[in-house]
């Protein structure tokens, strides 16, 4: 049980699965369903998913001639199918919508008016950093009321990276929030990759469940070494939407981040992309010679990722993690 902080309760709650019998929507299927293991029901669903989905698309392409993809829709959250569908010789590029889910329809809505009027104009997306930011003074009130001991660190990217070297987990919290389901940096929490029984104890750490995977943030410079098939993807591996094969170099290095079946999920980060983040990755790899990071959402298990400084500390009291840079401002968890 880890420690809470600052006064606040830890979460204990119960990740035990109910049997599936319990399900009253279809006692049937759930009774057959509950005699195998549920790891064997996500392998059967997954399978079926990608058998029926990549052809469906496929067609698509056939029918239009057209071999540049774009995909939205919750269902291509799900990398493993985004992988099918780059494998396929019969699409040149692929894209997904790197808020895939519900959360995306504003933006499809618009471009869908836009079109009405004509042909739209050129438009990129070139970063979803679309949602609420907080400045130095809101963080540092949230702070105080908090009751967190805290400092200000001189250089943040390199305070960071040095704590990161010396293998300590470290929750980021900084300028506005992603749109999407994904962290990409500015409300992440980071940690180095090269321990291949860290998921394991990650994990615990947040309170969530033990088949949860985690990600790789990698340097753009280093990416097409380290993910071959990148070319396909490398506008949408900003977003982290895509499993891709690794690089043996990249599985001996950073063994946390790797997929048994040897693929990873990774999140290509380039200086325009985020500045901040793309220090960090920079002054870690000036300290290591590794370019990249295990990313995963500053979050608790079923818990949205966190938005306000007041989430943040909230989640870092009550979570594992060993230090929160809240923005400029750096809190080290006691003992």
């Amino acid at each position: 049980m880890v420690e809470p902080l600052f006064g606040l309760s830890a979460d204990e709650k119960d990740f035990v699965l109910p049997p599936l019998a319990e399900k009253r929507r279809n006692g049937r299927l759930y009774r057959a369903l509950d005699t195998h293991r549920r790891e064997d029901v996500a392998a059967a669903a997954q399978r079926r998913l990608e058998d029926v989905l990549v052809p469906y698309v496929l067609r698509a392409v056939r029918e239009t001639g057209l071999d540049r993809v774009v995909v939205a829709g919750g269902v291509f959250g799900n990398v493993a199918v985004n992988r099918r569908l780059v494998e396929r010789p019969e699409i040149r590029e692929l894209y997904v919508q790197p808020a895939m889910t519900d959360q995306g329809i504003a933006l499809g809505a618009a471009l869908a008016v836009l079109s009405e009027g004509g042909p739209l104009a050129d438009f990129r997306l070139d970063h979803v950093f679309l949602g609420p930011g907080y400045g130095d003074a809101e963080m540092e009130e949230a702070l105080r009321g908090a009751g967190a001991p805290y400092r200000r660190m001189d250089e943040p990217s390199e305070a960071i990276a040095e704590l990161l070297a010396q293998g300590a987990v470290v929750a980021r919290f900084d300028g506005r929030l992603e749109l999407g389901p994904r962290a990409l940096g500015n409300r992440s929490i980071l940690v180095a990759a090269t321990d291949a029984n860290l998921p394991e104890r990650l994990n615990v750490a947040l309170h969530r469940a033990s088949f949860m995977p985690f990600a790789p943030a990698t340097l753009e410079d280093e990416a097409d070494r380290l993910y071959p098939g990148l070319a396909k993807v490398r506008s949408t591996a900003r977003f982290m939407t895509v499993a891709l094969e690794c690089a043996d170099e990249l599985r001996r290095a950073c063994p946390a981040v790797i997929h048994h079946d040897g693929t990873a999920r990774p999140q290509v980060v380039g200086a325009r992309d985020n500045p901040g983040f793309h220090a960090i990755l920079n002054a870690y790899r000036a300290r290591t010679g590794i370019g990249t990071l295990l990313n995963t959402s500053f979050n608790l298990h079923e818990e949205p990722i966190v938005c306000s400084p007041a989430d943040a500390l909230r989640a870092f009291a009550t979570s594992g993690v060993d230090h929160l840079a809240l923005g400029p401002f750096l809190v080290t968890r006691a003992g």
